[in-house]
């Protein structure tokens, strides 16, 4: 649907909405009605909505296909899913190392990616239990339906809870979070649970302690930074608001659990219990610090161009960038997209930003919105920002959005009930919308050459060349030829590598390309030219 179209269609609804305010009165009345008696029952709520995004996504896959990756996150979270799949925390060094070098991976002193658990441990139990990594992805997005419902329940009135999640479903089932490796849910399922542990901790029911624990653990193995700005607030109301030993305890318990868990993660992959993955690669490999008021580290050697390219061009270009007054229309531009990722259609956007001042004025929404507004001042510290960096907020950014819907409802001109039209009108709007676009997706199947980055095809690819030559392995030497896409990497591998039935390497040139040929002599090599053809590839 294109813009003009929608906004047609938009006007037509408010206009609607205020002019005639009852049309449609009784049936919006028997759906409230059906709304309200399934909100009765709360745990057939959230399991009944989180379970829905697992059925539509898995109904959708004959149309909508397994994502192929093709970001470097996405292949080092990848990584992380195949070893742990394979029972290892992280795999040893390999002796060639020089010609894999990849952006966010580390090889020394064991090859793993640079990134905390979290993400790496659910694509695993995708791999492991239904055979493919994007399985932990599609999981992750079902418990993250349903803990965003069960953290509204302990906020809202339950029909409101209802409609909370069911503004979630285009998050949830259409977002790149469902749709990609790059994560986002699992950090969610994070700050859901803190959010709604905190408000039945806050009414007694101790009982729920472990899961703020649990909550807290997720938050530390997925987004540490902008989890701790949005956990801290509610740590330190439950810190002043109850020193009950059975609060305490099991929140200790999983607090000291997952604790170990990472320092022994952390001592495994860098060989020291306090220091991060994330630190060591630092260390090793970067040369743009991690916030913008931070100076430039010395110039590192890298191995090959392309991994060079994107640390003195690219994220040199975003550090530059973030230190102008052009990051507050950076900021600005990234939280208009996670907002949009709930709120897909302006009218909604608009009226979040027109109404947020009414929750602030409620008491009840203060610590939500606090937490909230710690993840988006943290914001401004950062180079770059992408929608599921506020993962750990996005309970929080839902709450405070239907309650803004609740005081649309009170609005009111003459007694004629425009407010309660409006807010009738804007959901069901947006979902029919969202509906609609969605099916026009599907409809076109459009294939991964027109929608992708090319190197979308590198799984096709590998499984071409394992359907045509399975009895031998593949070597594939990667040369780039200078006008490459930085961003386009190819040269990323299992966590066996020796054991992979192929394996990408970078050329280093023909005389040290006689070691890595060395190594590899029982496979047959082939030379790769992405730059020049992305689907050729010719022996070496």
């Amino acid at each position: 649907m294109t813009g003009s179209i929608k906004i047609a269609f938009w006007i037509a609804v408010l206009a609607l909405a205020v002019l005639r305010p009852k049309l449609g009165d009784e049936a919006w009345q028997r759906v409230e009605e059906a709304g309200r008696r399934v909100a009765r029952r709360p745990v057939a709520g959230w399991l009944g909505l989180g379970l829905l995004v697992l059925l539509v996504r898995a109904a959708l896959l004959p149309l909508w296909a397994i994502p192929e990756p093709v970001i470097y996150d996405e292949f080092g979270y990848l990584l992380q899913a195949d070893t742990f799949a394979s029972g290892r925390l992280t795999n040893p060094p390999h002796a060639v190392l020089q010609f894999f070098e990849s952006v966010y991976i580390l090889h020394q002193p064991t090859y793993n990616a640079k990134y905390p658990p979290g993400q790496g441990l659910a694509l695993a139990l995708g791999q492991a239990v239904l055979g493919d990594p994007w399985f932990g992805v599609w999981l992750s997005c079902g418990a993250m339906m349903a803990a965003l419902c069960w953290a509204l329940q302990g906020w809202l009135p339950q029909r409101w809870a209802l409609l909370g999640g069911l503004l979630a479903l285009p998050l949830c089932l259409f977002s790149y979070w469902m749709d990609s490796y790059w994560g986002g849910a699992v950090a969610a399922v994070g700050g859901a649970l803190v959010m709604g542990a905190y408000a039945r901790i806050l009414r007694g029911r101790s009982a729920y302690a472990w899961l703020l624990g649990l909550g807290l653990v997720l938050l530390a193995m997925t987004r540490m930074y902008e989890g701790a700005l949005f956990s801290a607030p509610f740590a330190a109301a439950v810190v002043v608001r109850t020193r009950r030993l059975r609060v305490w305890a099991p929140i200790a318990l999983v607090l000291v659990a997952g604790a170990s868990f990472l320092l022994h993660y952390n001592a495994v992959v860098t060989g020291h219990a306090l220091r991060l993955p994330y630190a060591e690669y630092q260390r090793q490999y970067g040369y743009v610090p991690l916030f913008h008021f931070q100076a430039l580290s010395p110039a590192k050697i890298y191995h090959n161009q392309s991994v060079a390219d994107v640390f003195f061009g690219w994220e040199y270009r975003q550090w530059k960038r973030s230190q102008t007054w052009t990051l507050w229309l950076d900021r600005g531009q990234a939280w208009g997209r996670v907002l949009a990722l709930l709120a897909q259609v302006w009218p909604l956007m608009l009226l979040f930003a027109a109404l947020v001042w009414t929750a602030f004025r409620d008491r009840r929404m203060r610590l939500p919105l606090f937490g909230l507004g710690a993840v988006c001042a943290g914001s401004l510290l950062q180079i770059t920002y992408y929608a599921h960096y506020a993962a750990p907020a996005m309970a929080a950014l839902l709450l405070v959005l239907v309650q803004c819907l609740r005081h649309l409802r009170q609005i009111g001109i003459r007694g004629t009930g425009v407010g309660r039209s409006l807010g009738r009108a804007v959901p069901a709007g947006m979902l029919l919308l969202v509906c609609f676009d969605q099916g026009a997706r599907l409809y076109r199947q459009e294939a991964i050459e027109q929608t992708q980055p090319a190197n979308a095809r590198r799984g096709r690819m590998e499984r071409k060349l394992v359907e045509e030559r399975p009895d031998r392995k593949h070597l594939i030497v990667v040369r780039y030829t200078g006008t490459q896409d930085p961003h386009e990497e190819w040269v990323y591998n299992r966590a066996d590598i020796d054991g992979s039935s192929v394996v990408w390497a970078h050329d280093l040139g023909a005389e040290q390309n006689r070691v890595l040929l060395d190594y590899f002599q029982e496979r047959t090599v082939w030379l790769f030219q992405p730059d020049r053809d992305p689907d050729l590839l010719t022996p070496y």
